[in-house]
């Protein structure tokens, strides 16, 4: 209790209290440029929290990570972009809103999922941490396998108006996913000899021609100046009310505990936990049909999980050293930089530096809670500026985001291909979101099956004998099953 009071005044120091509010504003920024994340931040203020005391340089990395996080929820809800892969389902019922005038309820929505998950989430790192690392260490590459299976089945769930077109989107993605070499075998796949696409298609600029430059055409299409349709924005209310907060509650609570959990298990993140928790709390709710078209816990659910997978992917990076994600893998180098060993005997050795971040990331929720609202408040009056102006403008933060990748034109060009292949999925009515979730879960899926069958000598049994692989394979069945009766049922009923 003692290093938890001193982990309690170590930020409420000024110079840190500053730094670290410094460090959640500049996170949403960042995490609201399509294109920009969190992780590129930490990479950015390594230089600069190098000298600071390694409690400080840990709750400053902390606080971008956080803020970035939901930043990735505003140019989703207002552009239909998400700022970072985490926020990928949040555009689902986010942009609907938008185009309702609810800009600033969804994004207030999107703010107290994101508290409440990066609460809970910090609950479980301070409480049990130690208990949900083992857990952890029973993912081997038939269970990743496995869970990536069941984030694929989503695609029959994401998708409410056609399953068909739904799954052909998402087995496209799949496809996209296996262009470059083979990272088992070396191998080259549909490269046709160009050297620029051997590494693959790069997840941000398919996110960014997807979403964002597809909606940039077809809202070009056929258009003069004056045929836009400027939606008006109503923030009198945009708070919400404590009806509406307990509406949200139960999405709020499973978008939590997905995140945890897939935050826990290194190699995953905030895009397969925000499609998980946004694909369960729609097959559990009494309106699920409405899903899609703008209903404030399909905002919910996706921001709970991509927050509360903070907190879960600090808990294998603190007491075993392994990073849960790519940013926890980016503060893990920035720990070793100043000196500090993540691991078993990191709460033995170092605990004013654990105590501080947890005590830290209590704090760090409500600061980004009275940052956001004011971001909530603010952020919807980009809407007012005319579209002919505004367009063109998210255009060019999409190019410049998808340059900024890799500093190449190529991703670049990446960016506008997927941009055309949205537009035209979007004219026949296939669905977008299918497509990416095949972009992010293919890799995750493909080496883990080769390495799963390498290891066990080419056994298939081994994907059934593990438990918990058995378990995901087996609910995995049972969803795509549902998802076809469901509709069955559905097309029934219309006669």
């Amino acid at each position: 209790m003692a290093l938890f009071l001193q982990g309690f005044l170590s930020i409420f120091d000024p110079l840190t209290f500053l730094f670290v509010t410094l460090a959640i504003i500049g996170g949403i920024i960042i995490g609201a440029i399509p294109g920009l994340t969190s992780s590129m931040g930490i990479i950015l203020l390594l230089p600069m929290v190098y000298k600071l005391p390694p409690e400080v340089s840990l709750l400053v990395m902390a606080g971008l990570y956080c803020g970035g996080m939901y930043g990735g929820s505003i140019s989703a809800v207002l552009i239909n972009t998400p700022g970072a892969p985490a926020a990928s389902a949040t555009v689902l019922d986010g942009y609907p809103l938008t185009k309702k005038g609810q800009a600033g309820k969804a994004l207030s929505t999107a703010l107290i999922g994101s508290f409440f998950g990066g609460l809970f989430s910090t609950f479980c790192l301070a409480l049990i941490a130690p208990q949900l690392a083992k857990v952890a260490l029973k993912f081997q590459a038939a269970e990743y396998f496995s869970l990536s299976i069941f984030g694929l089945t989503i695609m029959a769930g994401s998708s409410t108006k056609n399953i068909v077109k739904g799954l052909i989107s998402g087995f496209f993605g799949l496809l996209i996913s296996t262009v470059g070499i083979d990272t088992i075998v070396g191998i080259e796949r549909f490269t046709f000899g160009n050297p620029y696409v051997m590494g693959g298609f790069a997840m941000l600029p398919v996110l960014i021609g997807i979403f964002a430059l597809s909606q940039f055409f077809e809202d070009s299409e056929g258009k003069k100046a004056g045929e836009y349709e400027i939606v008006k924005q109503d923030l009198s209310n945009f708070m919400l009310t404590p009806k509406e907060i307990k509406v949200i509650f139960p999405a709020m609570l499973i978008g939590a505990i997905v995140g945890t959990i897939i935050g826990i298990i290194p190699g995953t993140g905030g895009a397969i936990a925000c499609f998980l928790a946004y694909d369960i709390v729609r097959n559990l709710s009494k309106k699920k049909d409405l899903f899609g078209t703008g209903i404030l816990e399909g905002v919910a659910a996706p921001e709970s999980a991509n927050n509360g997978t903070t907190g879960g992917a600090l808990i294998p990076m603190l007491t075993l050293g392994i990073p849960g994600d790519v940013t926890t893998a980016i503060m893990l180098g920035g720990l070793l930089l100043i000196g500090v060993r993540p691991g078993p005997m990191l709460f033995v050795e170092r605990p004013q530096v654990v105590y501080s971040l947890l005590a830290g990331m209590f704090v760090i929720q409500f600061m980004m809670l009275g940052l956001g609202l004011g971001a909530a408040k603010i952020s919807p009056k980009i809407l007012d500026i005319p579209p002919t102006l505004l367009m063109p403008i998210v255009a060019v933060f999409c190019v410049v985001g998808a340059f900024t990748l890799g500093n190449s034109l190529y991703d670049v060009l990446v960016a506008f291909a997927f941009g055309i292949i949205g537009y035209f999925m979007r004219k026949r009515g296939y669905p977008g979101a299918p497509m990416v979730l095949g972009v992010i879960l293919g890799p995750m899926a493909e080496e883990n099956l080769n390495r799963a069958l390498i290891v066990s000598r080419n056994d298939w049994g081994v994907l059934m004998k593990r438990p918990i692989s058995a378990t995901f394979l087996v609910i995995s069945v049972l969803t795509i099953a549902w998802s076809f009766y469901s509709a069955k049922k559905k097309a029934q009923a219309k006669g």
